[in-house]
């Protein structure tokens, strides 16, 4: 039987913990006023299977598995650190070039990798992992059913999807792809400087 108080209640923090801005947000909002509305929602599409991958992860044991071999959650943490500031580095060394036509990002680009990067980003977090355990250990009771913890997974990767297909469709426009091109090199910093401060912070930060 599933308990749909359960369900909601973890649903309504997870949605508050994928709505704060982090890496996530910050790939999406990217990939959407640089590349096609395509590439966008397949990069969206690997971040919420990341998210189901996470929450699953909390709910059956991974957590667990992280408290009794620190060194694998710091091997984890740490290649994650290093793939964020490798991104924001990108950025800043890529904010004074001009914007691609739309042509020519699709010849350099495509699904497969966009997915993979929205993957790769979200992955990059394991502290993501740690963000479900610690929802689901306050709302989730430990008596609940597979079916329960079945449905709050199916949720988390819901409400990843739509609200970060909501953001790329919201930037994905033609007045966004403007606005972005005049204030490219200001906004591309500022993403490099936010994804290196991220990832060291990660790497510095104690679990």
């Amino acid at each position: 039987m599933i308990d749909f108080h359960v369900v909601l209640t973890a649903s309504l923090v997870c949605l508050a913990g994928v709505m704060s801005p982090g890496p996530n947000f910050v790939a999406v909002t990217h990939r959407a006023v640089t590349a096609p509305r395509s590439e966008t929602l397949a990069l969206v599409a690997g971040i919420a299977c990341v998210s189901v991958l996470w929450s699953a992860s909390a709910l059956f044991g991974l957590g667990i598995l992280f408290a009794l071999f620190p060194w694998l959650f710091w091997t984890v943490k740490l290649l994650g650190a290093a793939y964020l500031v490798w991104l924001g580095l990108q950025l800043l060394r890529q904010m004074r070039l001009p914007l691609a036509k739309d042509e020519a990002r699709a010849a350099q680009t495509s699904l497969r990798h966009a997915f993979r990067q929205g993957m790769l980003t979200n992955l990059a977090n394991p502290k993501a992992m740690m963000f479900y355990a610690s929802v689901f250990s306050a709302a989730v009771p430990a008596g609940a059913t597979s079916a329960t913890l079945a449905v709050i997974v199916a949720a988390v990767g819901a409400i990843a999807t739509v609200w970060y297909g909501s953001v790329a469709l919201f930037l994905s426009g033609a007045r966004a792809n403007r606005l972005y091109r005049r204030g490219k090199p200001l906004i591309e910093g500022a993403c490099g400087v936010f994804l290196i401060g991220f990832g060291l912070r990660q790497a510095l930060a104690r679990p």
